[in-house]
């Protein structure tokens, strides 16, 4: 339709309404709040108009929710936790997993597109090719086009690689150190590698000065990696691998799904 003005408040009221689809209208003005209220909603529809504002955590309440489009307005702030999943279902393989929410959210913000269509094999490991890639977008994602790399000789990674540009712009930036030249695209990244990486890419997240040795298992790993594990643990990108005692487990390599964990809280912690 051409219906114009804002969304009424009392729609809240109509607690037996299943369906509610008011999109590709010119409605403008925020989400009221009182949307949840309709605990039997099943599927709410604004998507094509002119709604602002950030979106009512109180959606959040709305538990038999299965179809939620708000695309194609003006929102903006951060997608409540609940509705994550509601939102955006991109890939079969992953529900169910505690890291579907950020799985999710890496896809919604362009990082990633699976492995396959509809799927994002969350069990397979995280190669150094990938990283680079999930980086690059994660960077050009916080703060526009990420910084150019120059030209970096990387004795392995070949003209055609559908990788290159990524592995050039993590070495030339600091963000994955390569030997010699050696990038390694098919090593496996692991969790120290991981905190590593993350406080090179990204300028809010920092190493502190000291290692204070939050993580016994850490002793091992090189100033640099201890002080960038500790960095990302200050950030509340991690919590370690184990509570009592705590522990980073250094040495484990990264899931696709634990990466889309690590990588979406790094991201959400931009300030």
């Amino acid at each position: 339709n051409g219906l114009t003005g804002s969304i009424p408040p009392e729609l809240g009221n109509l607690t037996n309404l299943t369906h509610l689809y008011l999109y590709d209208n010119d409605l403008a003005g925020s989400i009221p709040p009182e949307l949840g209220r309709l605990s039997n909603l099943t599927e709410l529809w604004l998507k094509g108009n002119g709604l602002t504002g950030s979106i009512p955590p109180e959606l959040g309440n709305l538990t038999n929710l299965t179809v939620l489009r708000l695309d194609c307005n003006k929102l903006t702030g951060s997608i409540p936790a609940q509705l994550i999943s509601v939102i955006c279902d991109s890939f079969s393989d992953d529900d169910g997993s505690v890291h579907e929410a950020n799985i999710e959210r890496i896809a919604l913000w362009g990082i990633t597109t699976g492995c396959e269509p509809h799927r994002f094999c969350p069990s397979r490991t995280t190669t150094r090719a990938q990283m680079a890639t999930f980086l690059h977008r994660a960077a050009r994602h916080l703060y526009g086009a990420p910084a150019p790399a120059g030209e970096v000789p990387l004795s392995d990674v070949a003209d055609d690689a559908w990788y290159r540009p990524y592995a050039r712009w993590a070495v030339g930036n600091g963000v994955i150190r390569a030997p010699g030249g050696n990038f390694d695209p098919g090593g496996a990244v692991t969790r120290a590698d991981m905190a590593e990486m993350l406080v090179a890419a990204f300028a809010h997240l920092s190493a502190p000065d000291r290692a204070e040795g939050l993580f016994t298992d850490t002793a091992g790993l090189t100033d640099g990696a201890v002080r960038a594990v500790e960095g990302i643990a200050a950030a509340e990108v991690t919590t370690g691998c184990a509570a009592a005692p705590r522990r980073y487990c250094p040495d484990k390599t990264v899931t696709r799904a634990q990466m889309a964990s690590f990588l979406a809280r790094a991201v959400q912690s931009a300030p």
